[in-house]
């Protein structure tokens, strides 16, 4: 890597686009690295971190109009570029194009509108549990530059990306997996046919020799894809639900389908059935994913922040038997409600709790296809703390109440994570 890196560099004037977690990581390596003609950083705010007095800052709004005054432009997920990334004289690259450069060949790359953190983190658990030499980053929180050093030739890389990862790649990885595809990000991308070109980056570099794993209702058009294609299935597990596998925390038909996926995987890999089933027992779900928190005066809470997807909170309600109470809304980026407000129609659900703008628009929607006696279920109430309030006063026992928003955070939160958070603080304070 830092000979790869090295000849990009060479007698260059490089940018750090973004100085996050990972922009700092890019800036050490290119740091140490050295050879460049220049080193600077710009974002949006003002840096947070000390710079060296030598590294040239430009931060505020007007930040994006140096690019092109640099040969070699590192940009951060998440920044928006006003115009085509290779319409810039300058070669704007990525931490995740450098590392699939490199390390692609070892690489399994997840990526979906939902599931893919699960998906990932169950990946790299069962191959850990069997004895294999793995490691894990990316969309994860660890900037995948960070862990190079313990790469060695036999490594295996579990590789969560994100679409803002995947948007300005050029190299694949020799495994890849495409858990699903649906409306999300408008807000950054207008159109989700933007945002699903940027995720299909995942296999359009794939060669004959490598192998994308899709769910079947998402395979690639005719031309699209070069690398073997596999449907992994939830009839080839081996097992039948999640009972079978004392103490496993995973529940609903979404996860047995990503656990579906971690074995067609896994097993390509020679982990065997039962070390498998081994991993799964001892498997942890991460927080905020469909949660379980615990009980209140017998009722049960789960809280599944990371739900900003229509489909994700329909599967949510889906995998808990005995959900009654469900709490949805949050920023409104433009995405379709409509299968959402059928589904909620059609549903056994006693209380649906609205919040926020898209609770709004939720709630009109709502208004305009169900009748004043379904209407006596839909409330709207305004915050999430008044919101939790209400729906414990409301819950009974034996019954479950869950947070899956189908809708962002922010604007009124940092992220998912404080929302979730904050939920959990509302209802056990």
């Amino acid at each position: 890597m830092r000979e790869t890196i090295r000849n990009l560099i060479k007698d260059k004037r490089v940018l750090i686009l973004g100085y996050g977690r990972e922009g700092q990581s890019s800036f050490r390596l290119i740091d140490e690295v050295g050879g460049y003609a220049a080193l600077d950083i710009a974002d949006a705010n003002k840096l947070s971190a000390a710079v060296p007095d030598n590294h040239l800052v430009i931060a505020g709004p007007e930040y994006l109009g140096c690019i092109n005054q640099y040969d070699v432009v590192l940009k951060s997920p998440g920044i928006v570029l006003p115009r085509a990334f290779d319409s810039y004289s300058a070669y704007i690259t990525c931490q995740a194009d450098l590392f699939l450069q490199v390390y692609g060949k070892q690489t399994i790359g997840i990526t979906g509108t939902k599931g893919k953190s699960t998906t990932s983190s169950l990946l790299y658990h069962v191959l850990k549990e069997s004895g294999l030499d793995v490691i894990f980053g990316g969309n994860i929180g660890i900037p995948v530059l960070d862990m190079i050093d313990s790469i060695q030739e036999n490594t295996i890389v579990v590789f969560e990306l994100s679409c803002h990862q995947l948007e300005y790649v050029r190299y694949s990885c020799h495994k890849a997996i495409l858990l699903n595809l649906y409306e999300d990000h408008l807000d950054h991308y207008g159109t989700v046919e933007k945002y699903w070109n940027a995720k299909k980056n995942l296999y359009r570099k794939q060669t004959a020799i490598d192998t994308l794993y899709v769910n079947p209702d998402f395979i690639p058009a005719k031309g699209d894809c070069p690398s073997d294609v596999i449907t992994p299935n939830i009839s080839e597990l081996p097992f039948s639900s999640w009972s079978d596998i004392k103490g496993c925390m995973l529940r609903g038909t979404h996860n047995m389908l990503n656990a579906a996926f971690v074995y067609k995987v896994a097993s390509s890999l020679g982990v065997s059935d039962a070390d498998f089933m081994s991993a799964l027992a001892t498997f942890k779900t991460l927080a905020h994913r469909l949660e379980y928190l615990g009980q209140v005066d017998g009722v049960d809470y789960y809280d599944d922040s990371i739900s900003t997807t229509v489909e994700s909170a329909i599967s949510a309600v889906n995998a808990i038997d005995n959900a009654s109470i469900l709490l949805l809304g949050g920023m409104d980026r433009g995405i379709d409600y409509d299968p959402l407000v059928d589904f909620i129609v059609e549903s056994k659900l006693d209380l649906i709790i609205l919040m926020y703008d898209s609770g709004h628009v939720l709630e009109e929607k709502l208004c305009n296809c169900a009748g004043p006696a379904f209407m006596d279920r839909i409330h709207y109430i305004h915050d999430l703390k008044d919101a939790c309030a209400y729906a414990k006063q409301k819950a009974q026992p034996g019954k479950a109440v869950i947070l899956s928003p189908a809708a962002a955070s922010y604007g009124v939160f940092k992220n998912f994570e404080e929302r979730g958070d904050r939920f959990k603080e509302y209802i056990f304070d």
